[in-house]
């Protein structure tokens, strides 16, 4: 075998994670002729690949001796191309963490290789290491003071973590060095918004719109600074600059003229000037709570424009309504907490009342896949997870809060104090997230809670947050029955079930889980209960994050062995039409294209749980707005391929993960904001409610990617 063809051979091994094929292949071609150096290097780094370092080292040190003093440099820089080779490959492929492996011994043999400093940083910061990826760029800027894509990377990450004044100083270098860059002048007008230095992103936004006149968005962010200093006429038009003819086409086509939204944009297309224009900008102001200061001014305005007109605030009626309406809650809040509801158990010597079921269990991750360089933040966790262990808890005289909002909820035992592990809030954050440490719970921070509603026997609570959402109901909630089976308490003693029923899927997944609905206390109706002994199921891992198990015992509770009769269909686009929110904008234009690829636009709301699985277990590719449909995929069979569209500002892992659990190929798309992040904001204050506008290119160019055409 010659040298190339050797080459690529080990390397497709080292690709493939064959390591024995690797080292048997090098060991072989060592004996045949010991003087071929390649076969050390690539012996080490199969062996570095299987974790042991200090027998690779040994190896490649071994074959630098032998070799004749004047060649040790020839030698070294050979095994520095080999090992810098294979790193680059595996992180074009993301495999992150194998690339790690290898820049670190890059870095050993070579202190000085500044490009492998920035590599590792890349690899490190795509698994969410971002301090250690941060150290890495300020050594490679050390070697080259210049270097102008560490301190690219460096600012997005400190952007990314709200350390702004950190980013902005990136972002300022890079421009120094670079002045035509013009996402690094965009991101730096966006950093200096944050921290409220107005005069500073007004002049980067001007620059990035002198840089590319014909990108809309700074146009929106600069009209909005304009709008905070009462520039009224100024900032109506660049928000019509920043408003692209086929977004608004697609938005007008989409949602009817009493949404606010639109009259607004269809004003301000038509007559920015007019009455319309200015009344709807300060409706949709007022109704936000955005810039309250300003809301005034613009009705001022649009008064002037039409003295007739009788303009109320809606902000101060929802101030009165709201005001009229309190009344003073009679519960103080628990002011302490248990970490963990097995602390609790042995604090009382109750360890009989904590039931295990399930172990610590790890969630694997493959990274998503992408067209882009880099993966979003959201899918930064490494390459895997811990999960808690699941159990189910039986405290006397427990107490179960679950505010009106279901984003706060809290197990409080009969010491009035709070169980973490049983406990969750929003916002949901990754297993073990230091910001979800008990003690931050904001029971301790909401005020008085609403009277206690004491029941007499046994209350089995299977609520959790947003018990009405679909993901939430099959992840959070089902999951939690099992664990009651699993736990030898005889469920038909069980007094009460706190629990929601109001939904079809509700009722559909609680009768045929044998939750009888004469036992069930409705969670609305109960937002404060105390029981004489409250049975809890822990989450089957965390709130939104999934074990193994779960996903097996959705697939086997509602994937009919019998095969509900549903129509087969391969390629699924699951629509949100019907949803009062995150819908696709322009969907008219994206459905016509994928009909044209086989595709089949289905809605989901209209099934049954049952023929929703059976759907999905028929599809070999799924694209679909981040949303509730995408929870059936979890009875999709190993191999599928799903293509996730998400809003801009609103990307969130749960069906990622889902993926990852049953074996899925999984890709996702995000969608744009041509008008701006800042009019975009105005538009939608709450990102997890943004609807989205898909670039088609960029879909088609997806589709490709994904091999899908």
């Amino acid at each position: 075998m010659d040298m190339d063809n050797l080459e690529q051979q080990l390397a497709a091994y080292l690709d493939r994670s064959d390591y024995q094929e690797a080292i048997a292949l090098c060991e072989q071609g060592i004996n045949t002729d010991p003087t071929i150096t390649l076969n050390y290097w690539y012996l080490g780094l199969a062996i570095l690949l299987q974790g042991e370092e200090s027998e690779a080292q040994a190896i490649w040190l071994s074959a630098i001796t032998q070799v004749d003093p004047d060649a040790m440099d020839t030698v070294t820089a050979e095994l520095l191309q080999v090992l810098q080779t294979t790193a680059i490959q595996f992180l074009d492929n993301r495999e992150f963490q194998r690339a790690e492996i290898i820049y670190w011994q890059i870095i050993e043999l070579d202190s000085n290789d500044r490009t492998a400093y920035y590599n590792l940083g890349n690899a490190l910061a795509q698994q969410g290491n971002f301090d250690a990826a941060i150290d890495c760029w300020q050594n490679a800027i050390a070697l080259k003071p210049d270097y102008i894509e560490a301190y690219e990377e460096w600012g997005k990450v400190c952007q990314k973590l709200e350390d702004f004044e950190t980013a902005i100083a990136c972002y300022s270098k890079v421009l120094e060095l670079n002045p035509d860059n013009y996402q690094t002048a965009y991101n730096l007008g966006l950093c200096f918004c944050f921290v409220g230095r107005g005069e500073e992103a007004i002049a980067c936004f001007q620059t990035a719109i002198q840089l590319k006149p014909d990108v809309t968005q700074p146009y929106g962010d600069l009209g909005y600074l304009l709008l905070q200093k009462g520039q009224l006429d100024d900032a109506i038009q660049l928000f019509n600059q920043a408003i692209p003819v086929n977004f608004l086409e697609s938005y007008l086509k989409s949602y009817e003229l009493f949404n606010d939204n639109a009259c607004f944009l269809k004003a301000l297309h038509l007559q920015p000037d007019s009455f319309d224009t200015f009344f709807y900008l300060a409706k949709i102001i007022d109704k936000n709570n955005i810039l309250p200061q300003i809301a005034s001014i613009i009705y001022k305005k649009a008064q002037q424009l039409k003295p007739d007109a009788n303009i109320v605030s809606q902000q101060s009626q929802l101030d009165n309504s709201t005001a009229a309406s309190q009344q003073i809650p009679s519960v103080k809040p628990p002011k302490d907490f248990y970490e963990s509801t097995l602390d609790w158990a042995n604090t009382y010597n109750l360890i009989k009342k904590y039931i295990n079921i399930y172990p610590n269990n790890t969630l694997y991750l493959t990274p998503p896949k992408t067209p882009e360089i880099t993966i979003h933040f959201s899918f930064r966790f490494g390459s895997k997870v811990e999960l808690p262990a699941s159990f189910v808890a039986l405290v006397p005289e427990g107490r179960f809060w679950l505010n009106k909002k279901q984003d706060k909820s809290a197990v409080i035992a009969a010491d009035n104090k709070i169980l973490g592990d049983i406990s969750p809030d929003f916002p949901v954050l990754s297993p073990g997230h230091p910001d979800k440490h008990p003690s931050k719970h904001s029971i301790f921070s909401v005020g008085n809670l609403p009277p206690i509603q004491k029941i007499d026997g046994t209350v089995a609570v299977l609520a959790g947050l947003l018990n009405d959402t679909y993901f939430h109901w099959m992840f959070d909630i089902l999951p939690r029955i099992e664990l009651l089976d699993k736990s030898g308490i005889d469920i038909t003693g069980i007094d009460k079930f706190l629990v929601s029923s109001r939904l079809s899927f509700q009722k559909e997944t609680l009768k045929a889980l044998g939750i009888p609905p004469t036992k069930i206390l409705e969670t609305d109706e109960y937002p404060h209960i105390q029981a004489t002994t409250l049975v809890v199921p822990s989450f089957p891992g965390s709130v939104a994050w999934m074990p193994k198990w779960a996903c097996d015992f959705l697939r086997s509770a509602f994937l009919d062995k019998k095969q509900i009769k549903t129509e087969k269909i391969e390629r699924i686009y699951i629509s949100r039409n019907q949803a009062p929110n995150r819908r696709i904008i322009n969907e008219d234009e994206i459905v016509s294209c994928l009909n044209k690829y086989g595709f089949t636009s289905v809605i989901l709301e209209s099934m049954s749980v049952a023929e929703q699985a059976a759907l999905l277990a028929h599809a070999k590719v799924v694209v679909a707005p981040h949303g509730g449909g995408l929870t059936n995929t979890v009875f999709c069979n190993p191999g599928t391929k799903v293509i996730e569209i998400f809003s801009p500002n609103y990307v969130y892992p749960c069906y990622w993960l889902i993926s990852n659990q049953i074996g899925l190929e999984y890709y996702y798309l995000q969608g744009k904001n041509p008008e701006g992040l800042y009019l975009h904001k105005l538009l939608y204050p709450d990102a997890r409610l943004e609807d989205i506008f898909v670039n088609l290119d960029q879909l088609l160019n997806m589709l490709k990617f994904a091999q899908v055409i």
